[in-house]
């Protein structure tokens, strides 16, 4: 008769436990969808300002190496860019933190970010294309009027791209 007494209370240790574990997570998936802000931004502008943010990011990592002076230069630029979409800071972060509580509307928008940078990636490359064509085409060719491709070096698109990160720092 004694082992099965110590079954069962054994059985209802172990009952509690799992109760008092289970009981925090049904908790936690029972608390309602967080509301949205009253300032929250449209997804559509919300799309605009997060392909104008990764393309800021991509410009600054590229030209600046130093890491301290690329924050504060990204900072500036992130200033600009809520300034030039008419958005205050505040109003981003709390919309930035509603789309993040709702992945459904973060992924929707990321992928439209996604589209608009390959997108844009794909005319850049085609107009790069267009213009080693043209400058590798024959002499009675280029005299068709599409002279006025030209390719640019190296130097002159990092240095043209440096001259805009500083006119942002400014």
């Amino acid at each position: 008769m004694r082992p099965v007494k110590i079954t069962q209370t054994y059985n209802n240790r172990v009952k509690k436990r799992l109760c008092l574990l289970l009981l925090p997570l049904v908790m936690l998936a029972c608390t309602p969808e967080p509301a949205k802000p009253a300032d929250l931004i449209s997804e559509e502008q919300m799309t605009r300002i997060m392909i104008d943010v990764h393309l800021t990011e991509a410009a600054i990592g590229r030209t600046i190496p130093n890491y301290d002076t690329s924050r504060v230069a990204y900072r500036e630029a992130h200033k600009r860019i809520l300034k030039r979409h008419a958005v205050s800071d505040s109003a981003f972060k709390h919309s930035y933190d509603f789309y993040l509580s709702n992945p459904a509307l973060l992924d929707k928008i990321y992928e439209d970010v996604l589209d608009s940078l390959s997108l844009r990636e794909a005319k850049l490359t085609a107009k790069v294309a267009v213009a080693d064509s043209v400058q590798a085409a024959p002499p009675d060719t280029a005299k068709t009027g599409l002279t006025k491709f030209r390719k640019m070096s190296s130097a002159d698109t990092l240095t043209t791209i440096q001259s805009k990160v500083k006119r942002m720092i400014r």
